[in-house]
């Protein structure tokens, strides 16, 4: 996640100098100096981690304009930190923002141990009850927005917990920990006298993927094929069901994925946002790689992300069909889809 290629970086100087050429232009409703930035710390659960709660360090964006409507909690992916991704807070810039360093990542890291967003979810829980704590957020809604482990993360904290979040926009969420270990072995080859052969014993691994002795075997394939580097962050695979998590949802939710993610496809986010029994949106992007939605067209991504909050802060979600999907219209051209459409109708 850390390594972009150069059209992308290009591609988001321009849209930050697009931003700040808007703020210019309206500094009564955009006025960046009415936004204090302060340094923030809380403890969760240790988990995996240990037995001593772990300290974790975050950055507080807080809106000192009157009539801010909502907390935005933004929570990274894995292999990368607050800082990779503080630039997106302009995305909320209407909003108090809060993002922080989940566990084994960005400051204070030292002993700890990733799970993809199992342990993480003490974590965001963590982060709640500080914006819940302090005097000028504590009454006000708390949005989630994750992209990835962040996003599963998410997802298991407000299902285990309950009532963490007021509504969420959940980027590129993986189905499962079972499903994404499948998705990385079926695609094992070895590659003999010029010809691939897919790599034996892929049952076992899938069977075992749990077990202290095989987990180093499924690193290696995480990282040949789904380019997830576990060497980079201590990482301990356990059991994550996304789907089952999801039913336990009742908030309404925004979901975006990718058509080319290989982590993250479209079945396995419409499998997670199918399960969620009340309001939800799908949008599926032109994007080429995981999490590239925001990167491929970045006005659209915030034009769209904020449109929902809107909606869900005005109170007219409930006016609204319940269940609807996006799909960007370079696919809607290849598939003959229509833009907004049914979601059991996207395959």
């Amino acid at each position: 996640m850390k390594i972009l290629d150069a059209s992308i970086i290009l591609l988001v100087f321009l849209w930050l100098v697009g931003e700040s050429l808007i703020f210019a232009e309206e500094p009564k409703a955009r006025d960046r100096a009415e936004m204090s930035v302060e340094d923030i710390v809380f403890y969760s659960q240790p988990g995996l981690s240990g037995k001593e709660p772990l300290k974790r360090k975050g950055l507080l964006f807080r809106n000192n304009r009157p009539g801010t409507r909502a907390t935005v909690l933004m929570a990274h992916g894995y292999s990368c930190n607050k800082e990779d991704i503080r630039f997106m807070s302009m995305i909320f810039s209407e909003y108090h923002v809060v993002v922080f360093d989940f566990r084994a990542h960005g400051e204070l890291s030292a002993g700890q141990c990733c799970t993809f967003g199992s342990d993480e979810a003490y974590d965001i829980k963590a982060a709640v009850e500080f914006i819940r704590a302090d005097p000028q957020l504590k009454k006000l809604p708390i949005v989630s927005w994750a992209f990835s482990m962040g996003a599963v993360a998410s997802i298991e904290a407000q299902a285990r917990f309950g009532k963490l979040f007021d509504c969420a926009v959940w980027d590129c969420p993986f189905d499962s920990t079972e499903e994404l270990i499948a998705r990385a072995i079926e695609h094992l080859k070895i590659t003999v006298l010029g010809h691939s052969f897919r790599i034996p014993g892929r049952s076992f691994l899938l069977k075992y993927a749990y077990h202290p002795w095989v987990q180093g075997g499924l690193k290696m394939a995480l990282r040949t094929i789904a380019n997830i580097d576990a060497s980079l962050v201590p990482t301990r695979l356990v059991p994550i069901d996304v789907v089952a998590s999801a039913q336990k949802i009742t908030i309404p939710v925004f979901f975006v994925t990718c058509q080319k993610d290989t982590k993250a496809p479209p079945a396995a986010v419409r499998n997670i946002c199918d399960a969620v029994p009340g309001f939800t949106r799908f949008w599926i992007t032109e994007g080429e790689y995981h999490f590239r939605s925001f990167f491929q067209n970045p006005e659209k991504y915030r034009r769209k992300v904020l449109h929902f909050i809107e909606n869900f802060l005005d109170g007219t979600l409930s006016q609204k069909v319940q269940k609807k999907v996006w799909i960007d219209e370079g696919l809607v051209r290849k598939s003959g889809e229509k833009g907004a459409v049914p979601v059991k109708s996207i395959k």
